[in-house]
């Protein structure tokens, strides 16, 4: 299943909580952010475009590892907004 971007940094942002320990709580439920929307909302409350993507990319690694999945999204994340 795939959660809201949307719905992950408003609930992050009220609940000040790290992007791993929530991605880590999907995972375990086998949920998936949508990454598109996450960064889109982030650009859009004055996060930096490139610290964000950072941000996820590390969040990716310390919670699946640095493996084809992670690095095919964060490739992909790159792409899209770069």
């Amino acid at each position: 299943m795939i959660i809201s971007g949307k719905s992950i940094f408003k609930f992050m942002e009220t609940k000040g909580l790290p992007l791993e320990f929530v991605l880590m709580s999907l995972k375990e439920k086998d949920f998936l952010i949508d990454w598109i929307e996450f960064i889109q909302i982030s650009i859009d409350n004055n996060w930096k475009l490139k610290g964000t993507l950072i941000k996820v990319e590390n969040s990716l690694y310390d919670v699946y590892g640095k493996n084809e999945y992670t690095k095919k999204i964060i490739g992909r994340l790159n792409d899209y907004f770069n």
